[in-house]
């Protein structure tokens, strides 16, 4: 296992996600504000898992020409799931978001504390995501009933239906827009739809 932990935390993406949430959770702990500060953080959490699914179904499913460099990098992901080259996304498109939502937060609230808290939980969820991910795509058994449940459902996405299952660490937003069972008439094409 130390081997995958390796692998995962000395990616560039990764390495980036690690230091800016280890940079905002410290910002956030030394301008810590009680409950403000925690409902920042949770609210953070949340912006990425809805983020997670938006973009996984629409930019890089449904319209890929609004990010065709991104929707070029996930066909060789689905073309090629299990390998690394195509697992993660390149640090510069996580590095340009992060720069544009800590901007737009700044411009929203004004408030370093609060943006600090909120980048704090959006990184500890991208982790999250990224790791999940991961596993899903490498040779590691879960250790949770979850974890085992999540792999097999982001499998389906990969193997049974590409317009399907797009939520890789939570199921809400699947269940909630419908695509959480194959969808009509449908069927995979071994890259994500046009």
């Amino acid at each position: 296992m130390a081997r995958y932990y390796r692998e995962f935390f000395t990616n560039p993406m990764i390495a980036f996600m690690v230091a800016l949430f280890v940079v905002a959770t410290t910002l956030a702990c030394v301008f810590y504000e009680g409950g403000r500060s925690v409902w920042g953080f949770v609210a953070g959490m949340a912006v990425y898992a809805l983020f997670e699914y938006l973009v996984h179904r629409f930019l890089l499913h449904e319209f890929p020409k609004m990010a065709p460099a991104m929707y070029k990098g996930h066909v060789a992901h689905h073309d090629h799931p299990n390998d690394l080259e195509h697992l993660f996304s390149p640090l510069r498109y996580d590095a340009a978001t992060h720069t544009g939502y800590f901007l737009v937060l700044w411009a929203l609230t004004r408030d370093l504390k609060l943006v600090a808290a909120i980048m704090a939980g959006t990184a500890l969820f991208q982790l999250y995501y990224q790791w999940m991910h991961y596993v899903a795509h490498r040779p590691i058994t879960p250790i949770t009933p979850w974890g085992r449940w999540m792999r097999k459902k982001h499998l389906l996405h990969h193997f049974m239906d590409d317009h399907a299952w797009y939520g890789v660490s939570h199921p809400a937003l699947d269940i909630v827009m419908g695509t959480n069972k194959p969808q009509p008439k449908k069927k995979n094409t071994s890259q994500p739809s046009a």
